[in-house]
């Protein structure tokens, strides 16, 4: 098994691991350490947050990276790391000056917190701030890895701080430490893996921060393509930290509610879908290089059929038995949530199997054009918000990022098409019907399960999902996968050569 397999593996199993401990171990710390203090601890986190962009750099590591490499061209991609140390250095003293003036006026920016809960707030507030700002130039670590295909010790490294962090905590947690605790720790091992991602890429890669007169590197062209990048990740946080204050102008708290859950849910969705993002920004880019456009949409083919599979599984899975999850997780009175996350994670099956496309229209550069529609999606989320959310309420403003969206994929299919000659139509049809059927089954023989069994709770849940996935898992092998895709996945389970 080849590194990129293995770490699509350990990135998955980060992924399992995260939804684990999001579902089951985030309401026993509540219970811990008390709602306020929860509270405490997440308004510190967003508060943080919000100056907290990496401004593209991150996406620009990667990609400027990997082309260098495709090209043989160290001198050039040490010389390019030299000029983004210096790029991350100056947002890091940017970030500090913006989280201390927000830190010595927390008093009176959150005024409407009592006085020991401002004390808690801003412990937290510095701790948080201070690793955060520490933290911006390790970012690069992550683009070094991954442009050196490294991915074993990236996502490997990665599933030891999600590990060690939950069981550092739970520790802590037992020890009956308070929120204090829980920050401390996630700031601790964050740094600790920082430091081991650091030792890869010092011994592991040929790859070191360089200032060489005789190199020169373009800061217009890095800022240009990082500014788009930046572009799409603001406008895509957009599309969810927007809605719930379209609901407080136009519905009730009620609906606010409801779609909080539903973008809880979707973010689980997202997290399986980016577990192979950046894995095949070095291949895509060799790909490029060599100019061979029919190898880039063989790629595309082979992995957006295995990304179907699997967003399409969870999807056809959430429709079968949706409504018993709902109420198991938060209750039967909250049955409108089924509508409202099949509104938004619906898309994710047309959108997601486009990866390698995707990637490929980062990596040639087309960052501009890309940043472009994801600006035009934001603008028609904010006005269908509004006229949606205000009669239909949580499920009209699901029901506008749904179409906001499906206007976002087939905007970038039209990029696919005009700069990489994508023949959507063709992948379509050599995806779409067999999974349509695959899936089909799997929901109908599920629904009529579900209805026949009495067992209510959390087991009838469980048993109804072992049956979808069995099922699923059947159809696939049955109607859906190819041989070289049957091939692959007896080689992930070990029984492959």
């Amino acid at each position: 098994m080849n590194d990129l397999k293995k770490g699509a593996l350990l990135s998955y199993a980060g992924v399992a691991f995260n939804a684990l401990s999001g579902l089951l171990y985030t309401p026993w710390m509540i219970s811990c350490i008390g709602s306020d203090d929860y509270g405490l601890y997440t308004l510190a986190m967003s508060a943080v947050n919000l100056f907290l962009l990496d401004f593209g750099l991150g996406d620009a590591v990667s990609r400027f990276l990997s082309a260098y490499y495709a090209k043989g061209d160290e001198r050039r991609a040490n010389a390019f790391l030299g000029v983004v140390l210096k790029l991350y250095i100056a947002i890091a003293t940017v970030v500090f000056a913006l989280l201390a003036l927000v830190y010595f006026n927390i008093d009176v920016i959150y005024a409407n917190l009592g006085d020991d809960q401002l004390g808690i707030f801003k412990g937290l507030f510095f701790v948080v701030a201070c690793y955060s700002v520490v933290s911006l130039p390790l970012i690069s670590f992550n683009g070094i890895l991954t442009a050196n295909e490294k991915f074993v010790a990236l996502n490997g490294i990665n599933l030891v701080q999600k590990v060690a962090a939950v069981a550092l905590i739970v520790v802590a947690l037992l020890l009956n430490e308070g929120v204090f605790a829980i920050v401390l720790i996630n700031a601790g091992t964050g740094l600790v893996c920082s430091l081991l991602k650091y030792l890869v890429v010092s011994r592991g890669t040929s790859a070191r921060y360089s200032v060489r007169p005789d190199v020169q590197i373009s800061y217009r062209e890095v800022l240009g393509f990082s500014f788009w990048s930046m572009v799409v990740q603001i406008c895509q946080r957009f599309i969810f930290t927007i809605m719930p204050s379209v609901l407080a102008i136009v519905s009730n708290a009620w609906e606010i509610t409801l779609f909080g859950l539903a973008s809880s849910l979707e973010s689980y969705v997202y997290t399986v879908a980016s577990a192979l993002n950046g894995l095949f920004m070095p291949k895509v880019s060799r790909i490029l290089n060599a100019k061979d456009v029919n190898e880039l949409h063989r790629l595309n083919l082979r992995i957006g059929r295995i990304q179907l599979a699997i967003i399409g599984g969870i999807v056809g899975g959430f429709l079968a038995i949706g409504s018993r999850f709902v109420a198991c997780w938060v209750g039967p009175e909250y049955g409108m949530l089924v509508i409202c996350t099949l509104f938004i994670i619906i898309p994710s099956v047309f959108d997601l199997p486009l990866l390698v496309e995707n990637t490929a229209i980062v990596a040639a550069g087309y960052v501009k054009q890309r940043g472009v529609i994801y600006i035009a999606m934001a603008i028609m989320n904010i006005v269908l918000g509004f006229l949606l959310a205000s009669r239909f309420g949580a499920a009209g403003a699901c029901a506008a990022i749904c179409l906001s969206y499906f206007v976002r994929t087939a905007g970038q299919c039209v990029l696919y098409k005009k700069y990489l000659g994508f023949r959507l139509f063709s992948f379509l049809k050599s995806a779409y019907p067999f999974w349509l059927v695959a899936a089909g089954i799997a929901i109908v023989v599920t629904a009529n399960v579900s209805n026949g069994i009495p067992i209510e709770g959390w087991l009838g849940l469980l048993l109804c999902a072992m049956v979808f996935l069995v099922v699923y898992v059947v159809a696939l092998f049955s109607v859906y996968f190819n041989g070289s895709e049957i091939g692959l996945v007896k080689s992930l389970i070990g029984k492959g050569k």
